[in-house]
């Protein structure tokens, strides 16, 4: 059975910095690339905090633990370790199950579905699934898991376990902070097709009288950014920007400068997420906040209940979403 000097001796670090990082706040304990490095070595050991002086505090728990392993599933169809929204919410959930006695077996995205699942002929333990899901994939991994967990911001009833952030509810907060500030001519950047953001755009301009301009683009910042660029040059003109996700920000901002926009003078720009990265925008990205680290603690939670059968009922966990003002919108006169 792993230690925690095995993991420590993989990982390049101390004993003590390990012990931190899975023990108590990561966010102050070591940097990320540090954290990254334990949790990974955590994996490769199959190091449990169930092992040694924990196991003498409570031997009777731990023998009655179920020693199940959790796998996170991207359910989209790109690959989920571009979007930082979805490597933070991995490894909040990582912490937190590693800390019930559980480990992350396996994280894979919607492209490596059918390999991976081929690789093991039995019926796995449990699995939290990120994102956006289709019919085909949730059948497959409910043939696959006994117990599953849907995290993501599409609002779905999928008779699983659901723990949700209302992309359409973000969408509309962005939309109506945009309108207030005087702005008609609002462009939509991002995913159409199944996404509740769009959703939401589409209702919002049909209510208020508004033309749809739009900008179908995957969520990642270089489609992004060459879905303005075009559009613009296309004659496209609008005095903001809705951008479904903020790496796709990210994009819009280069397109932007490159097309000799300043933000927030000639465009404003807003978008969901809330992730670390657009606190270093320049200016500022105002955007939608998701609570990253309440929806990865409550998927595990509602998940390791389920494996130990704190309930047999599926539950739907709403989470709010809160706006974010910074310096990337302005007040029209």
């Amino acid at each position: 059975m792993s230690t925690i000097k095995d993991v420590a001796r993989l990982a390049g670090v101390s004993p003590s910095t390990v012990s931190r990082v899975v023990n108590g706040n990561t966010a102050s304990a070591a940097s990320e690339e540090t954290r990254q490095r334990i949790w990974e070595a955590v994996r490769a050991t199959n190091y449990s905090v169930n092992s040694q002086a924990q196991k003498l505090r409570r031997p009777k728990q731990d023998e009655e633990r179920p020693k199940q392993s959790i796998d996170c599933v991207f359910a989209r169809g790109i690959d989920y370790f571009i979007d930082p929204f979805f490597i933070e919410l991995i490894h909040v959930i990582e912490q937190r199950i590693f800390k019930q006695g559980y480990c992350l077996r396996t994280q894979y995205g919607a492209a490596d579905m059918n390999s991976h699942l081929r690789s093991d002929k039995h019926k796995k333990d449990a699995a939290i699934i990120l994102g956006r899901v289709d019919a085909e994939i949730l059948e497959k991994l409910k043939q696959t898991y006994r117990h599953l967990v849907y995290v993501s911001l599409q609002d779905r009833d999928l008779g699983i376990d659901s723990v949700i952030c209302s992309g359409y509810e973000s969408a509309g907060l962005a939309l109506n902070y945009l309108y207030s500030l005087g702005h008609r001519r609002i462009c939509y950047l991002g995913e159409i097709r199944d996404e509740q953001r769009y959703d939401a755009y589409r209702d919002f301009v049909a209510a208020h009288g508004l033309e749809e301009l739009v900008v179908d683009v995957r969520f990642t910042p270089s489609d992004s950014y060459e879905g303005l660029r075009s559009a613009l040059a296309g004659g496209m003109s609008c005095t903001a920007v809705f951008c479904a996700n903020d790496v796709s920000a990210v994009g819009v901002y280069r397109a932007a400068r490159e097309c000799h926009l300043s933000i927030p003078k000639d465009l404003s720009i807003i978008s969901v997420n809330d992730i670390e990265t657009v606190r270093y925008l320049e200016p500022m990205l105002s955007t939608i906040h998701i609570p990253i680290e309440e929806l990865g603690a409550h998927a595990a939670s509602l998940l390791i209940d389920r494996i130990e059968r704190g309930h047999t009922l599926p539950v739907r966990l709403y989470l709010p979403c809160q706006l974010v003002e910074r310096d990337s919108c302005r007040k029209l006169r």
